[in-house]
């Protein structure tokens, strides 16, 4: 019976929504950056991307940020992030939760549809980059901003359109 419960758990926690919104259909989320920030902007933060985003880019080029969803959060490869800390809030309906993939974007099937969209030939690389195949998709099909997506046993959002930002009075990590 045990072992039922603890299998249960484990799938209500792996299928359920790691962000709430508010009333408004909103969620907050935190990015760690430079000093006196008010937009972030995908573009100039790949330009300047830290030791730490060189990774991520590596596995997919596609300008983005990348935020926490929740304050004192550390990256699980970095540990705490230096920097000033600041909120943003999006509409968690424009975030797509790239780990259920409900719309099922990443499957073989949408391959042609991304064909379509993109104007690219069969097996381009950036096709078989199921990430980028899966955003190109969700932005132009159903207007999605970023992705909602599991990093170690957290959660982070990335997105791939500037984001107003604002400065935190606290620090981020406490103290």
């Amino acid at each position: 019976m045990k072992l039922l419960l603890e299998s249960w758990r484990g799938f209500v926690n792996e299928h359920r929504d790691p962000l709430e919104a508010d009333d408004g259909g909103y969620v907050t989320l935190y990015h760690v950056g430079k000093e006196n920030l008010e937009e972030l902007d995908p573009e100039l933060a790949e330009k300047g991307r830290r030791h730490y985003s060189k990774a991520e880019f590596r596995t997919w080029d596609r300008p983005r940020l990348f935020f926490f969803t929740r304050p004192g959060q550390e990256d699980p490869a970095m540990g705490k992030i230096q920097g000033t800390p600041y909120f943003t809030k999006i509409k968690l309906d424009k975030l797509y939760p790239i780990n259920r993939d409900p719309l099922k974007l990443s499957y073989p099937e949408m391959r042609e549809k991304f064909r379509e969209i993109t104007g690219l030939y069969p097996h381009h690389p950036r096709e078989n980059n199921v990430y980028e195949r899966v955003a190109t998709l969700a932005e132009k099909l159903y207007n999605y901003e970023g992705f909602i997506y599991p990093h170690g046993k957290e959660t982070i959002v990335t997105i791939w359109k500037k984001v107003s930002v604002i400065k935190m009075d606290i620090k981020f990590y406490g103290g």
